[in-house]
């Protein structure tokens, strides 16, 4: 399965031990942004410890799950890649 997970974090010291977990389980897409692809029991202990480095107060952190067919239609615009043979539905 595949997460999408981003966060609001004010604290700095929060911040870098939710960046140092997610970096370990997935990669950053964005600054708040990482993307995961991971099974059921191992994305489980990644909400475990999230909920554990945030107890204390800062929770903002959002989580989308992402289907195949979401991935599959997901493309990343750039110079040289954005209309790269895709139809483009907005």
């Amino acid at each position: 399965m595949y997460y999408l997970i981003t966060y609001d974090i004010s604290d700095n010291k929060t911040r870098k031990k939710i960046e140092k977990l997610l970096s370990s389980y997935g990669y950053r897409v964005n600054y708040s942004v990482f993307e995961i692809e991971s099974t059921k029991n191992s994305f489980d202990s990644i909400i475990k410890e999230l909920k554990e480095i945030t107890k204390d107060g800062d929770r903002d952190i959002r989580v989308y799950v992402l289907n195949k067919d979401v991935i599959k239609n997901s493309f990343t615009l750039n110079s040289r890649d954005i209309f790269d043979g895709k139809e483009l539905y907005f």
